[in-house]
């Protein structure tokens, strides 16, 4: 077909010189695919392509298929491979997406093999309308309702799609006039799966109303993939500035992160999903958004494999859980020592540095205790005020994941004096000036500068 040697002119740069591997199913769409290819190369010799066909064995007719494609390349000297998908035999559920899986597991492995830069798939102008249906229907972010491209990334080259504004219909009329052969796929009559039943009994239906259905999918289709980009352009840019890669996950400012347009910020979101392989589904998306934008000033949301939302005040953040509880430890300090007392990997106590948070003690004071905060934990807020230190953490806004971390400290009266990196009780200024024993609590980063 000419569209084929259109869409390379307009798609691929020096395309007689590249390589291009073919999936080739054996329905009309792939074999005159097939047979496009097959009259190009002989009208520019420079090009080269093999074929990729999958034996998915979920159907008794596809030991036919299988024959057929390779007759056709045999007779024609073409270079063909085989995958069969033992697996299919055995699948009860979930098969159309895991047979999807194996073919483009294995396109990817051929395409290495064959050092192709592009593989060719067949999908035609009715595949899209179904797609961009479907979507629409069962709920879908704004690159999904933009249907399938007509070139994007794959492997380490492109994935192509050269049928994309060609109806079926004149797939079949092509391959009559040219006697191509082709298999119909028996599965494609059954209303038991959603594509068929939208091919069947809904897509007529728009084809009635206007006979260009299709063409006017192909204009709705371009012009949101034309806006998508602009967006995603936008998306990446405040990405770059604002997202901050943790070692588990991402987080970001919420305050920068409302200040950008609605749609930008569902259109950000959905990005960051993409960091995690796609887990993200549409809902998740809404619901994160509206967690975001809710005032609840903490909460957390369950996502897909173990990864997490969570908002801290104005901290939010995608992670993955950790399942690390913190144990609770104890440590005494009998009084003033050279060596640093070491808290836990990240923190230690010192008498003699330099740099870090302060306080100050009397001997009276010790022996010190240094632990993990209790449920009940309560402090002298001001002279005559005691706060639980749970109250006190919520007033600060304090994450709860932080609050877990807390080092309490009692002196020798078992009185809380001090939440380590963060608040000293009102008694600790009251010490007299020449009676006072100078600690300082470090973290990692301020450990390594001195």
């Amino acid at each position: 077909m000419k569209e084929v040697e259109n869409f390379l002119i307009k798609f691929v740069p020096n395309w007689q010189q590249e390589s291009f591997l073919l999936a080739v199913s054996g329905g009309v769409d792939s074999m005159v695919l097939l047979e496009s290819f097959f009259k190009l190369q002989k009208k520019f010799p420079t090009l080269q392509f093999s074929v990729v066909h999958i034996h998915h064995h979920l159907r008794k007719e596809s030991d036919e298929e299988e024959e057929m494609v390779r007759n056709f390349c045999n007779e024609r000297s073409i270079s063909i491979e085989v995958y069969h998908w033992e697996q299919g035999f055995e699948q009860r559920v979930g098969i159309e997406e895991k047979a999807r899986k194996f073919r483009y597991q294995k396109l990817e492995e051929s395409m290495k093999k064959n050092k192709a830069r592009y593989v060719v798939v067949a999908h035609h102008a009715d595949d899209q309308a179904e797609t961009v249906l479907m979507k629409l229907t069962r709920g879908s972010t704004i690159e999904g309702i933009a249907g399938m491209k007509s070139i994007r990334p794959f492997s380490e080259g492109y994935l192509i799609r050269p049928f994309l504004t060609v109806d079926k219909e004149d797939l079949y009329e092509y391959a009559s006039i040219h006697q191509i052969p082709f298999k119909e796929d028996s599965s494609n009559q059954s209303l038991e799966y959603t594509r068929n039943r939208f091919r069947k009994e809904i897509i007529p239906l728009f084809k009635q109303e206007n006979s260009k259905f299709n063409q006017k999918i192909h204009e709705f289709t371009k012009t949101l993939q034309e806006q998508q980009e602009v967006i995603l352009m936008l998306a990446n840019q405040w990405m770059e500035q604002e997202l901050l890669e943790l070692h588990n996950g991402w987080s970001w400012d919420k305050g920068r992160y409302i200040k950008q347009p609605q749609g930008l910020q569902k259109v950000i979101l959905v990005e960051i999903s993409k960091k995690l392989g796609g887990l993200l589904s549409a809902k998740n998306v809404l619901d994160i958004q509206e967690a975001i934008i809710s005032d609840t000033s903490q909460m957390s949301l369950n996502l897909p494999n173990g990864w997490s939302f969570q908002k801290r005040y104005q901290q939010l953040l995608i992670i993955k859980e950790e399942s690390k509880e913190i144990p609770y430890q104890e440590i005494r300090i009998e009084g003033f020592q050279l060596a640093d007392i070491v808290l836990s990997e990240d923190e230690r106590i010192s008498f003699t540095a330099e740099q870090g948070w302060e306080m100050f003690l009397s001997m009276e004071d010790f022996p010190l205790t240094i632990r993990r905060r209790k449920q009940k934990d309560r402090f002298l807020l001001t002279e005559n005020q005691h706060q639980s230190i749970r109250r006190w953490c919520i007033n600060q806004k304090i994450p709860k994941e932080e609050r877990e971390k807390l080092w309490i400290v009692e002196n020798s009266f078992k009185e809380i004096i001090a939440i380590l990196g963060f608040r000293k009780t009102q008694s600790l200024s009251k010490r007299k000036e020449t009676d006072r024993i100078r600690i300082v609590y470090r973290k990692k980063e301020e450990v390594l500068s001195c």
